[in-house]
């Protein structure tokens, strides 16, 4: 997919141009500012964690085009500086530093990986962020700037472990997880939710990034002859990976991972014809299809002819985009230490339900009280600034495409794995 190069390449030249020049960032209620709204938009566009900075940069991309074709906010366009974090807590500081001459209203990333780099300057600089990552440690952040549009990975990793032990009848697993702290920050709940529900865990094995080769790791994970595998990796490690296990004969049990999974990238690792019959992945159903159309149609407009790579992930940034607008909208200001009070008011109930910017928009200027209803999840925030959704167990056809939902896992089953 191509993910608008040249603007990555104007974006990072030219941030401190826009700061000198350009009127995008805060404007207090009542002033008359003009020019472009600067989203800022931190996310890895390089390094290993691309492929992710891809789902959320052109989701992100999505939202800017469906409320710039409404008109904008209070009159002007939304207009995106990208920095890249590298996929690095440590990159993610001066990656933030350079988009802040930019002035952006509002920020929409990073991810896990960076956003405990730089969590508390959002509040420092009394910045709005709108992120995605599943990490647990934000499960109870207290930062009342940062927002979060996707469930916690405690959550998501109950899905697989539910649909391991109760639709595969797998009780002995082993596991595979990436030696970083994406990777190992997810073994600890997978372990409690799989363990805690009668299952047990054969092997605990971490794949070191990059490595040519895991021939020793996968004769070591099938030594004992598991029923399924629970793995995360990168896709570029996936395909080292399951190399190997083909290698091994080795490919006829089932592999189940996280959100990466509902990724084309990663099918084509393994290769669509087994994925299609050994892998799954998980995303969070999407809520309602017209909030679902309305992405479709965003981003079929910005990105004609293309698909979403991971449409859940990418969704999650149009929403992030969406409820950052209309927040704005609401408190009639993009001053983000006035509208970051607004973002529940429009997102939460109780309210009238709605699902696109322009619907939703024309009711705030009716006076009327909303509750967004997004594509990704319904955006709702508790009082971590959390969201909470069922989870999908996805799985692609071996034609590639979209990838199917074959279970989908309920809050109440979710809760439940985490009481035995």
């Amino acid at each position: 997919m191509n993910i608008k190069t040249s603007g990555l390449a104007l974006a990072l030249v030219v941030a401190p141009v826009l700061a000198a020049c350009s009127p995008g960032g805060s404007s207090p209620s009542g002033t008359t500012a003009t020019g472009p709204i600067i989203v800022g938009e931190l996310m890895p566009v390089s390094g290993k964690e691309a492929f992710v900075g891809t789902w959320f940069d052109t989701g992100a991309d999505a939202g800017i085009y469906a409320v710039n074709q409404a008109g904008g906010v209070l009159g002007r366009k939304l207009q995106f500086v990208l920095n890249d974090t590298g996929g690095d807590p440590v990159d993610a500081v001066p990656a933030l530093h350079a988009l802040l001459l930019s002035n952006p209203s509002f920020v929409v990333g990073p991810s896990s990986l960076e956003i405990l780099g730089v969590i508390k300057d959002f509040g420092a600089d009394k910045l709005p962020d709108l992120m995605q990552g599943g990490t647990t440690a934000l499960d109870t952040m207290n930062y009342p700037y940062v927002f979060r549009l996707n469930s916690s990975d405690s959550q998501l990793l109950a899905g697989e472990a539910y649909y391991a032990l109760n639709t595969l009848h797998c009780t002995n697993a082993s596991l595979m997880y990436e030696d970083s702290s994406n990777g190992q920050d997810e073994v600890p709940p997978l372990v409690k939710a799989f363990t805690g529900n009668g299952g047990k865990i054969l092997e605990n094995l971490k794949l070191e990034p990059g490595a040519s080769s895991y021939s020793s790791e996968v004769a070591t994970a099938f030594s004992n002859d598991p029923q399924c595998i629970f793995f995360h990796a990168t896709p570029a490690e996936a395909s080292t990976l399951f190399a190997n296990v083909k290698e091994q004969g080795h490919l006829n049990v089932h592999f189940i991972t996280g959100d990466t999974g509902a990724s084309i990238d990663l099918a084509n690792a393994m290769g669509l014809s087994d994925a299609s019959k050994w892998m799954t992945g998980m995303t969070g159903p999407s809520v309602d299809g017209d909030a679902v159309a309305a992405f479709t149609a965003a981003f079929s407009g910005r990105y004609p002819g293309q698909t979403p790579l991971n449409a859940n992930a990418s969704e999650g940034m149009y929403d992030a985009v969406v409820i950052a607008a209309l927040a704005m909208s609401e408190a009639k200001t993009t001053d983000g230490s006035v509208w970051v009070n607004d973002i529940e008011k429009v997102s939460n109930p109780p309210g009238t339900a709605c699902y696109t910017y322009p619907t939703c928009l024309a009711l705030i200027q009716q006076g009327t009280k909303i509750n967004y209803e997004g594509a990704a999840t319904d955006d709702n925030f508790n009082q971590y600034h959390n969201v909470f959704s069922p989870e999908s167990v996805v799985q692609f056809p071996a034609s590639g495409g979209t990838p199917q939902s074959i279970l989908t896992v309920s809050e109440d089953q979710l809760s439940a794995m985490y009481k035995s």
